[in-house]
């Protein structure tokens, strides 16, 4: 019988650096996998990819190279005692583990830049889109304080080599980095829910839809033990940082993945489609523009006709209505949910609103038209506005 192989990544008492790899390369697939799933499903609902696509794609790039530096680093440092390691092992794990520190703020930055991102494109209220605005500026000057800051943590021109007598206080700086990192992911939480709350959505919906951006959460809440793991770095006895770098190093894994992940999760779950739904978003479609006209216009002639007001019978009387003036007056009505059945095969969870009109015409002759009563059932997707008169 043939022997087994010895493993590829053997841990020994001396060694303990491939948990570090085989952690790190797992949840880089992880995230891979979620931001080509993201672009796949953005791109069969839209039809193309958004700005939040883009800097996600970006963060995701970024991660990878992050990936291979700690990677680097753990083949020639991390898990390894410093009275074992050679001066040019060392010296690489040095240069790795600097490199991979720099990086790991890119993808943070990317991953909370896409959220904001995604929340401006949706076009919400003026304040929502200010509230953007502000987060990716406290987003962009965190993270070019924290590049600077840790790029200039030890003194030139080798700014890898870290000792205590030629830098900062590592353990506050990367304090203050952590606590601002968790402060801009409430943030970026916060945007989206209170958007949320400003639409019309069902209730149900409205939870549901905050539920996944609320599981952003994960990324604060696992930046504390990440923190906290930092303690034998700095403090052991004897110090040994290259043996005390793995928890540190896979716990900013983990989070570098989660929070790329939690960026992904709400456009898997097309969050983004049912966020429209309630949005003032939409183009009329060509039955609404005949239906007003007088419904003897063909679809190519409709746009000319409704802009220039020529309609007849029911498009010389009632007035245009315009995108904006229609979303506001809904904005101001109860919604009430009906389904059908065929609908319901087609889109799932399609807001109805059933408005009555009540239309009358005063025209002298013997043609004068009477009082005539429709019903008109609109339906609001993340694409158009479909507008069914009655018989």
């Amino acid at each position: 019988m043939d022997e087994l192989r010895p493993p590829l990544l053997p841990v020994s008492d001396d060694d303990h650096g491939p948990w570090i790899i085989v952690v790190s390369t797992i949840l880089l697939i992880l995230a891979i996998m979620a931001t080509v799933a993201t672009l796949i499903s953005r791109i069969r609902v839209l039809g193309k990819i958004a700005v939040s696509d883009f800097v996600l794609t970006l963060g995701c790039i970024i991660f990878i190279l992050q990936t291979v530096c700690i990677n680097v680093a753990s083949f020639n440092g991390i898990g390894k005692s410093r009275f074992i390691l050679t001066e040019a092992s060392f010296e690489s794990y040095q240069q790795a583990f600097y490199a991979s520190q720099l990086l790991s703020v890119a993808v943070l930055a990317c991953s909370k830049a896409a959220v904001a991102f995604l929340v401006f494109s949706l076009k919400p209220f003026e304040k929502i889109r200010l509230a953007c605005q502000m987060a990716l500026g406290l987003i962009g000057a965190w993270a070019i304080a924290s590049l600077v800051a840790l790029g200039l943590q030890c003194e030139r021109p080798d700014p890898w080599r870290f000792g205590s007598n030629r830098c900062v206080n590592q353990q506050s700086l990367y304090l203050i980095l952590a606590l601002t990192h968790m402060l801009l992911d409430i943030i970026m939480i916060c945007l989206p829910i209170t958007l949320l709350w400003q639409i019309q959505i069902m209730q149900q919906r409205r939870y549901y839809i905050s539920a996944l951006f609320v599981i952003r959460i994960l990324v604060p809440v696992l930046t504390v033990p990440a923190i906290w793991s930092m303690q034998p770095y700095f403090h052991a006895k004897p110090l040994d940082q290259p043996w005390h770098a793995l928890m540190p190093a896979i716990w900013l894994q983990l989070v570098q993945s989660v929070s790329l992940l939690c960026t992904c999760i709400p456009t898997l779950k097309r969050a983004l489609a049912d966020l429209q739904t309630g949005m003032m978003g939409g183009a009329v479609s060509n039955f609404f523009e005949v239906s007003v006209s007088g419904g003897h216009s063909n679809p190519e002639e409709v746009g000319s006709k409704s802009r220039s007001g020529h309609g007849r019978r029911l498009g010389s009387t009632i007035p245009s209505i315009s995108l904006e003036t229609f979303s506001t007056e809904f904005r101001r009505s109860t919604p009430r949910v009906e389904r059908t059945l065929s609908q319901k095969r087609l889109r799932e969870d399609v807001i109805f609103h059933s408005i009555d009109w009540d239309v009358r015409y005063e025209k002298t002759g013997p043609r004068a038209f009477p009082m005539i009563q429709d019903q008109e059932s609109v339906q609001y997707d993340d694409l158009s506005i479909h507008h069914q008169l009655g018989p």
